[in-house]
């Protein structure tokens, strides 16, 4: 049976190292009933590392996704036992959001720890005090674990610097292979960044490192140690004690099927049903665009370009029909339809309105077939007067 105080003490791991993360340069922390790190300038980590809506849950749902959508927040979440609403997972991948639950948290209670393993031959560990020993520790890191400089040496070395962590590499015959780091909070850890290079590995190097590391929180009476595993370290934690708590959970944006699953926004039926109506008793694509624009079936605004073969509507205002946020006294406030959004003050890339060419699929894709191509080519959130949607047939 689950023990919720496991869960518990994974999920304090899990907010200690992300919110040691939001310490680093660079890096926005934000904590609430959605918590999460979003990088302020591409480097650094990433994520929605908590979920806790109660209330309003299906428009709060909603906006997160609208806000990952716009770059607001991280595209990914992790989804843990105590995350609400329970079966946000199931949702998501609803909305088109690809769900991962492969790997394992895990847990080790130190009062029970006891070293086993052997001494190495040729292999030192060290503690990493300087930014020089932290550059050799983040190369271990890099290449082994992100195939990338994902952080850099000054955002780490803002971690080094704090009083609740350490980090620790370990050298074959003077070489650093392997690197790992713990984080204190109160009497739990969690274990971090455990990497060692490839042709390094499946010699004890990296159990060694870890065990260097759980004898030192040992020494400080720390009572456990928590981590989220990759695939191939879980054998390595089994044999030093850890057990498996939980799934870790990942639910990541696709974008291209989130566009099209995730906005509740629906065009009339009356419309779609008069449109097929115009479209059947006109002759020709400019024909049915006029007629569409005398009756003002759809948009501020419908024209037809022949030298493009293309069909051009400017939305409606959300202030002309009731919508909008009355609040917000600027353009995006006044004229946008998105309520998940509209609120904001800044820019959104255009990218975000992607759905809001998908909107007029039932309308014109009944008409002239799927092969056309929609695509909003300027919006009020990105900055525009008006937003036009342009439908190349």
């Amino acid at each position: 049976m689950l023990s919720q105080y496991e869960v518990d003490i994974i999920e304090k791991g899990i907010e200690s190292s992300w919110t040691t993360w939001g310490k680093m340069r660079g890096e926005n922390l934000v904590l609430g009933d959605i918590s999460y790190l979003k990088s302020e300038n591409e480097k650094g980590f990433e994520r929605i590392f908590s979920v806790n809506i109660q209330d309003d849950q299906a428009f709060r749902i909603q906006q997160m996704i609208a806000f990952i959508r716009a770059g607001i927040m991280p595209d990914s979440l992790l989804i843990t036992p105590n995350t609400v609403p329970a079966n946000l997972a199931e949702i998501l991948s609803h909305k088109g959001f690809s769900i991962n639950d492969a790997d394992p948290c895990m847990i080790l209670y130190l009062d029970v720890y006891e070293k086993s393993v052997s001494r190495l031959s040729d292999f030192t560990i060290s503690s990493v005090t300087d930014k020089a020993q932290l550059s050799e520790w983040l190369n271990i890191v890099n290449e082994a674990l992100f195939g990338c400089e994902l952080v850099t040496l000054e955002q780490f070395n803002d971690v080094l610097l704090l009083d609740n962590t350490q980090f620790y590499i370990g050298a074959a015959n003077g070489k650093p292979v392997t690197a790992c780091m713990t984080i204190v909070d109160g009497d739990t850890s969690v274990l971090e960044m455990v990497a060692t290079l490839k042709a390094y590995r499946k010699k004890g190097f990296a159990s060694a490192v870890i065990d260097k590391a759980l004898t030192d929180l040992q020494q400080k009476g720390i009572k456990t140690i928590s981590l989220r595993a990759e695939a191939d370290g879980v054998s390595v934690y089994r044999n030093l004690g850890f057990k498996e708590s939980f799934k870790r959970v990942v639910a990541t944006c696709d974008m291209d099927t989130v566009h099209r699953k995730s906005c509740p926004c629906r065009i009339e039926k009356d419309k779609i049903e008069k449109a097929q109506r115009i479209f059947h008793e006109t002759n020709g694509v400019e024909e049915f665009v006029e007629k569409m624009s005398e009756q003002g079936i759809i948009g501020r605004k419908i024209w037809y370009e022949p030298q493009e073969n293309a069909i051009y509507i400017v939305k409606m205002y959300a202030c002309d029909c009731g919508g909008g946020c009355p609040a917000n006294h600027t353009l995006i406030g006044q004229r946008c339809h998105c309520v998940y959004v509209n609120h904001l003050s800044v820019g959104v890339p255009i990218s975000y309105c992607k759905c809001a060419a998908h909107f007029y699929e039932p309308m014109f894709f009944p008409l002239f077939g799927e092969k056309i191509q929609i695509d909003a080519i300027q919006t009020v959130l990105s900055g525009a007067d008006e937003c036009i949607c342009k439908i190349k047939l």
